[in-house]
């Protein structure tokens, strides 16, 4: 697995009221959450992280920062897992992609950990925090202050950071899959029951007695997906099978899986399947 690891800006920083972000970065991103609490909303899903979680953002992914009602401090780093040629002269970025031009497209890095089929959320709260906290210091003041082959030190003390967060992340997962699969499974099943009602992530929070971020965390430690995504795929099989064989109309089908009209249930099973539910009719 290729690896040269480049920093690219590390800093200590305070969340404070006010601040607001709302971006895809062009590289990755690790935040650890030293004191406080921040609103991380990544892929539509909302994470209220606090002290000792850690936050992995990846490039064009989508996402918004907020304040929670505290200040929060959260030293972060910037990076790219291989070293590029333009690696010195890409920043920070601040925009969503709608905003940028056809430059700062150019600048998106590719997912390393999808490409290397590396399975670890964007957020997860650390069994070890202290060992997470000293080496990412440490890189903030190598990139502040460091002098001779800091950049050689740098590469070393990332690679360090990196290699500690997966084996936390796979210590927590191992206790995760033996003391939760049987709730996952209870919520799977409840999901199959209704698969015609369009249950919501809140209904799934109330019969887990989870809160959302632990719900989405551990269902995407077994299945890789959240749950409103697994839930959705079952959706769109179940209304497939209902178009091609069930003799339904699509008015029928609409209304049977609870959608306020035609319109609307053809819209997102052409969002989902990717042909229009007539196509299958013929």
């Amino acid at each position: 697995m290729k690896m040269n690891m480049y920093v690219r800006f590390a800093m200590h920083h305070k969340w404070i009221e006010g601040y607001y972000i709302e971006r895809e970065i062009w590289d990755h991103e690790i935040i650890y959450i030293e004191e406080g609490s921040m609103r991380i909303t990544i892929e539509d899903i909302e994470h209220i992280v606090k002290e000792g979680d850690v936050v992995l953002l990846r490039p064009h992914v989508p996402h918004k920062i907020e304040w929670n009602g505290e200040d929060c401090k959260q030293p972060h780093v910037h990076f790219d897992f291989i070293e590029r040629g333009d690696s010195n002269n890409v920043g920070v970025s601040l925009k969503t992609s709608a905003q940028m031009s056809r430059e700062d497209i150019a600048r998106f890095r590719d997912d390393y950990l999808e490409k290397n089929n590396i399975e670890i959320p964007f957020v997860f709260h650390l069994k070890q925090p202290k060992i997470i906290r000293t080496l990412l210091f440490k890189i903030i003041d190598e990139y502040e202050y460091g002098f001779y082959e800091s950049s050689m030190i740098l590469k070393g003390l990332l690679m360090q950071l990196y290699a500690h967060i997966l084996r936390d992340y796979k210590l927590t997962v191992n206790e995760i899959e033996n003391k939760d699969r049987d709730l996952i499974e209870f919520i799977v099943s409840y999901m199959v029951e209704n698969m015609d009602n369009s249950i919501s992530l809140d209904e799934l929070v109330y019969y887990s007695k989870l809160d959302k971020w632990t719900l989405n965390q551990i269902f995407k430690k077994v299945y890789n997906l959240t749950p409103m995504k697994y839930y959705n795929s079952l959706r769109i099989n179940r209304a497939r099978n209902l178009v091609m064989y069930s003799g339904l109309n699509i008015k029928q089908i609409t209304y049977l899986m609870k959608f306020d009209s035609p319109q609307t249930f053809s819209r997102w099973f052409k969002r989902n399947d990717g042909k229009h539910p007539s196509s299958y009719k013929r």
